[in-house]
């Protein structure tokens, strides 16, 4: 996951200006639109703005989808149509915005994050959504093709669910509620990877699992630092006063909010979890650490009074009367081991081995 964007491309520019900040993954842009309400729904796909036409039909909800920020044409030229301001486009172009709400005069504007793991590394894979919320019409932005927003779409196009039923506020909520399920995904793959690395760590730990520690940690720092601004997001989407928000909305917001609170206490779970099986790691290490240590201090002292022995029959005097007995040789080994045994019984008898 990338913690750090370069934004010298916006150096020394007015703010507004039209620069994209992030990958640079992506071709040209594409516009997808629903425009639906509780008999009816259409959706159509567009490659240029001059093309798309919006039906001014009153109680018909219009979804307008963008994939793709560098195309500066497109974006101008929404902006202009839709008479964007040049501070929210500039957003909408710098994908390393936190999750955020603003209040327009007629639009509230709300960047998101949506996250998934990458099911053949692993890795966390985060991409920018911000939301422009009008009256009857949602536009959104993307950085590329593909999403985690398809349940929605099934949704519309069977009309299963309130979001037929319901205005464009609800729309929004019911997008940035799968965009927060999806939290609750990788923060179960990242569960299982603790479990899996705990019963490691306790069993036999190993070098990679301190760096399976340290790598795991890193993503949940990268999690928390979206869903903690998301969690603010969904308490000002929840208390804001304003007329593009229904009150009958409200009620969902509020579950949405309280999973943003709870993801972000799970979060804090992991990390101390993390935590305490670093510190069984490190434990687990220096107890191995001290069984080998003792194993050698155990066969160190043994060889002592051998190593004795040994050196006294190495000496080089002439007249050593052991020397010429006949059996001095297996004496001295059989004195060897009686002692060595006789050592490893009180070792034992002590409890140190």
């Amino acid at each position: 996951m990338k913690k750090v964007s370069k934004r010298s491309g916006k150096l020394g520019l007015p703010p507004g200006a039209l620069v994209h900040v992030g990958s640079d993954q992506g071709g040209g842009a594409s516009i997808q639109l629903f425009e639906y309400d509780v008999s009816r729904i259409s959706e159509r796909a567009f490659t240029s703005v001059p093309d798309v036409v919006v039906a001014p039909d009153e109680g018909t909800i219009h979804w307008m989808n963008v994939d793709g920020l560098r195309d500066d044409a497109v974006m101008q030229q929404l902006a202009q149509r839709y008479e964007l301001h040049p501070l929210m486009v500039e957003d909408i172009l710098n994908t390393d915005h936190r999750p955020k709400l603003e209040e327009y005069q007629d639009s509230l504007f709300v960047v998101a994050k949506m996250l998934r793991a990458d099911g053949s590394n692993g890795q966390l894979l985060v991409e920018q959504i911000s939301f422009i919320l009008r009256k009857d019409l949602l536009i959104s932005f993307q950085e590329r093709p593909g999403d985690v927003l398809d349940p929605i779409r099934d949704r519309l196009r069977q009309s299963l669910g309130r979001v037929r039923k319901s205005g464009a506020d609800y729309l929004l909520y019911a997008l940035l509620d799968v965009i927060v399920d999806h939290y609750f995904v990788v923060l179960e793959q990242l569960g299982a990877q603790i479990e899996e690395l705990e019963a490691k760590v306790v069993t036999k730990p190993g070098s990679e699992d301190l760096r399976a520690i340290q790598r795991l940690r890193g993503q949940l720092i990268g999690v928390s630092k979206y869903v903690t601004p998301m969690r603010e997001l969904s308490g000002r989407l929840n208390t804001i006063q304003n007329p593009l928000i229904d009150k009958s909305t409200r009620r969902y917001l509020n579950d949405l909010q309280d999973h943003t609170v709870y993801i972000s206490e799970t979060i804090g779970t992991y990390r101390e979890l993390l935590t305490s099986l670093e510190n069984t790691y490190h434990a687990g290490v220096n107890l191995r650490m001290g069984q080998v240590m003792k194993l050698l201090t155990v066969i160190s002292t043994i060889f002592i009074p051998l190593t004795f022995i040994v050196g006294i029959y190495g000496m080089n005097f002439h007249h050593m009367p052991e020397l010429e007995w006949r059996y001095g040789y297996f004496g001295v080994m059989g004195l060897m081991a009686v002692i060595a045994l006789a050592m490893l019984a009180w070792f034992r008898r002590k409890k140190w081995l």
